[in-house]
């Protein structure tokens, strides 16, 4: 008795059609919209990447600045 993944495999070789299509394959109007949206969310992740650990050292410098102002180190002889 094959697998239900060896028959899903066989299935999508025989039926290429269905193996590649998706929603925005079967209506162009939806891909256009996907596609933009798309390049937007690709644009825009590594400028919010970046601002992110940009606001993590921030905050982080900031921290040690007030509690190096909050108690600062005995002095030595």
């Amino acid at each position: 008795m094959p697998s239900r993944a060896l028959v899903v495999s066989l299935a999508l070789l025989v039926l290429p059609r269905v193996a590649f299509a998706c929603s925005t394959c079967m209506d162009p109007r939806e891909g256009n919209r996907m596609l933009l949206s798309v390049t937007i969310v690709l644009s825009l992740l590594p400028l919010c990447l970046m601002a992110g650990i940009g606001a993590y050292v921030w905050s982080r410098v900031r921290r040690a600045e007030r509690l190096a102002t909050l108690s600062p180190l005995p002095e030595t002889e």
